[in-house]
C-alpha cells in the first residue's frame, strides 16, 4: 500500500440513516425497531462488519456518525475493531452527517478521509487498498465505482420511456470515497441546496474531477431484508464470516 507521507488517513462510517425502505418491508415486521445497520450477519452487525473492513489498514481511527435518536449503539457498542472508535451525531442530510464527522476529527486539511456507508459491509480489502494507493499516488481524491451493466431507461414522468441512455458512459458510485479533509469540508459547506448526493458530487460542484477506481459487484448496499443473506454469502466467500 502506498505511504501517505506525513498525512494521516481517517475513516468516517456514516450510520445516521433510519432505513425507511428496509423497515417498511412487510416481510420484516418483526425487526422493524432495528435499523439495517444493526441487523446481524453472523456474530456481528452490518455496521460492525463495515467498520472491521478497515482493520488491516494504517488509519488513525474510525468515526461513526449516528442518528441523533440512535438508541442501539449504546446497547451493542462495536468493541471488536482494531482501531480506536469515536462517535458523533449526524444531521438531517448525508452531507450534514459527513460534515459533522470531519469536524469531529483531529485532522489537518491535508489529511485524507475515507467516507464509507455503514450499509456496505462487503467492501473488500482489495478495493480499499486500491483506492488508497491510487489517491495517494496521484495526490487526488477519488471513489469506488461500478460500471452500469443494465440497460438504463430515462423517463421524465416515471411512467413512459423517453429514451435509452448510453450505459458505456455511466457508473454507479460506491463507497468508500477518499478525499482531503480540507477540500471535502469546504465542498460540503459551500454548495447549492439539492445539488449533491454524495461526497464526490460535492467536489465535482467545486470543479474537481475525482478519480474513478473500479470496485466489485460484491460491494453491495443493504437496502432490504433480502440483502442480508446475500451479504452473508459474500462475507463467507471473503473469509470474514
Amino acid at each position: 500500500m502506498a505511504t501517505p507521507n506525513d498525512n494521516k488517513i481517517h475513516v468516517i462510517v456514516v450510520a445516521a440513516g433510519i432505513g425507511r425502505r428496509f423497515s417498511n418491508d412487510s416481510s420484516t415486521a418483526q425487526i422493524k425497531p432495528v435499523p439495517k445497520q444493526y441487523q446481524m450477519i453472523g456474530k456481528y452487525s452490518v455496521l460492525a462488519h463495515s467498520i472491521m473492513a478497515f482493520d488491516t489498514f494504517d488509519i488513525t481511527g474510525v468515526t461513526v456518525v449516528l442518528h441523533p435518536q440512535d438508541n442501539h449503539w449504546k446497547e451493542q457498542p462495536i468493541t471488536h475493531s482494531k482501531h480506536p472508535i469515536q462517535t458523533t451525531t449526524g444531521g438531517s442530510q448525508r452531507y450534514d452527517s459527513v460534515r459533522n464527522g470531519i469536524k469531529s476529527l483531529q485532522s489537518s486539511p491535508l489529511d485524507w478521509v475515507l467516507v464509507h456507508d455503514a450499509a456496505r459491509p462487503c467492501v473488500s480489502q482489495e478495493e480499499i487498498e486500491t483506492l488508497i494507493d491510487t489517491c495517494i499516488n496521484q495526490q487526488k481524491g477519488g471513489l469506488l465505482v461500478k460500471p452500469i451493466s443494465d440497460t438504463i431507461k430515462y423517463s421524465p414522468d416515471g411512467s413512459t420511456v423517453d429514451r435509452t441512455m448510453n450505459r458505456s458512459q455511466l457508473y454507479a458510485a460506491l463507497t468508500p470515497q477518499m478525499f482531503r479533509c480540507g477540500e471535502l469540508l469546504k465542498a460540503l459547506t459551500v454548495f447549492e441546496v439539492g445539488s449533491i448526493t454524495d461526497e464526490s458530487s460535492a467536489l465535482e460542484a467545486q470543479g474537481h474531477q475525482p478519480i474513478m477506481v473500479v470496485g466489485k459487484s460484491s460491494n453491495i448496499k443493504i437496502t432490504s431484508f433480502e440483502d442480508l443473506p446475500i451479504a452473508s454469502a459474500i462475507l463467507q466467500q471473503q473469509g470474514r464470516l
